[in-house]
């Protein structure tokens, strides 16, 4: 199994703890990091991680490549070593399947079956995003076709070389057909709608499905057309979920002092064995409209949460974006 994060220096120790949970429950795996700006310091943190819960460690620079993008003017969402994973297959040897994760998982279980899911001749997997539907407008993608989170990505070297993924992607980010607000994930989601199979929730368990039933993730998304799994699949996932993805601020993230996340004290205990206890004490308060979406749920019947939080999305994009 070939495991690929890629990180700068601020993200250095979420990697580490990410890789070292992967391994927990898949030993032996090969941990791929590439870098953007990364010092030697911030490598060998991962580094000494990942070699001492068993797994080995290669080290791909990618700064050139991005800097290049960025000199360029290209907006990067929260980190331009997002960008990354779009040179997987040109800094990596080899036809087979790898495994992209963001730094902000959690691994939970064996990641065989996701390796080896039916890509169905397709470059890669995402999972579905919980993205309110008139997000879409803001980046020019049609509203009747699904939005996808790009933190977990399965990808088949060969079909994604075969396809030209990173020059379509590189074409797309120099004639935007809209602006990318969530950086990479838009540009994936614009360009290869047809060419994406999609990844269970239980590969990709986001922060939102602790708080929104089945019916609820089908109202923010436009429908359960466009959730693409189905409600068993969701049950599912909240009875086994593999992966844990803590993207944005849902519930706070669990490395804050402040988070009222589930996963608080799980992922604590992961930064304990990853020798890192000092990443999940870090002080960061709440925003005041994550606060109220913790507060509504416990509050509200579920039903009338799945609404007011679905009319709260919605207003937000209109008060950010006017659409």
């Amino acid at each position: 199994m070939t495991a690929i994060y890629a990180s700068d220096k601020n993200y250095a120790a979420l990697t580490a703890i990410s890789a070292v949970s992967l391994l927990k429950h898949n030993p032996g795996a090969k941990i791929v990091l590439l870098g953007y700006n990364l010092e030697s310091d911030a490598q060998e943190l991962v580094r000494s991680r990942v070699e001492k819960a068993g797994g080995t460690f290669e080290y791909k620079d990618v700064s050139s490549a991005i800097s290049e993008l960025k000199a360029k003017g290209y907006a990067g969402y929260t980190s331009y070593a997002a960008y990354a994973r779009i040179f997987i297959p040109q800094v990596l040897d080899g036809e087979g399947r790898v495994l992209y994760l963001d730094c902000d998982t959690l691994v939970n279980g064996s990641l065989e079956d996701l390796l080896a899911m039916n890509l169905e001749g397709n470059p890669f997997s995402l999972a579905i995003d919980c993205v309110p539907c008139a997000y879409k407008r803001v980046i020019n993608h049609p509203l009747d076709l699904p939005y996808y989170n790009s933190g977990v990505m399965v990808i088949d070297m060969g079909e994604w070389r075969k396809r030209r993924c990173t020059e379509r992607f590189l074409d797309e980010l120099a004639n935007p057909k809209g602006p990318n607000i969530l950086g990479d994930q838009d540009i994936f989601v614009r360009v290869f709608p047809n060419e994406t199979t999609l990844m269970p929730p239980k590969w990709n368990f986001i922060s939102h499905y602790f708080l929104f039933s089945y019916n609820g993730v089908a109202r923010v998304v436009g429908g359960k057309r466009l959730v693409r799994f189905t409600e068993e699949q969701y049950r599912e996932a909240q009875r086994d979920p593999r992966i844990f993805h803590f993207l944005g601020n849902t519930l706070g993230r669990p490395w804050y002092t402040s988070s009222r996340h589930p996963m608080r004290e799980a992922y604590r205990k992961a930064a304990k064995e990853a020798g890192l206890e000092e990443t999940a004490e870090q002080t960061k308060p709440m925003t005041a409209d994550y606060k109220l979406q913790y507060w509504l749920h416990r509050i509200l019947p579920q039903p009338l949460f799945d609404v007011a939080c679905n009319c709260l999305y919605r207003l937000n994009i209109w008060r950010m974006y006017r659409v």
